[in-house]
């Protein structure tokens, strides 16, 4: 006869599983190991589910955030050059004046 095991028993022998290792888990908890190897199994499938989601929702945002970057650079490149051409005016100017 097959035994019912609540949700949050399950969710507690899975915490258990992964901080013991299963096998000592399940001996601890007096199920079989196989059953709780399954549950931990399930709960890694299902976690990978999520993260791989998140990551795929995520996408878009690093994207968005590579060509903000990308602008920046070429306007931080561009202000250099402004930047020096200023420079060399203003010694330009400055040697000028002292003659």
């Amino acid at each position: 006869m097959a035994r019912e095991y609540g949700q949050e028993f399950r969710e507690e022998a899975i915490k258990l599983g992964l901080e013991i290792g299963s096998s000592q888990a399940a001996e601890k908890l007096e199920i079989p190991s196989g059953t709780l190897d399954c549950w931990l199994y399930k709960a890694k499938k299902a976690q990978k589910r999520v993260s791989g989601t998140a990551k795929k929702e995520e996408i878009p945002r690093v994207r968005e955030l590579q060509e903000r970057i990308r602008d920046m650079e070429k306007e931080m490149s561009r202000l250099k050059k402004e930047n020096e051409f200023l420079e060399e005016a203003s010694r330009f100017f400055a040697s000028r004046r002292q003659k």
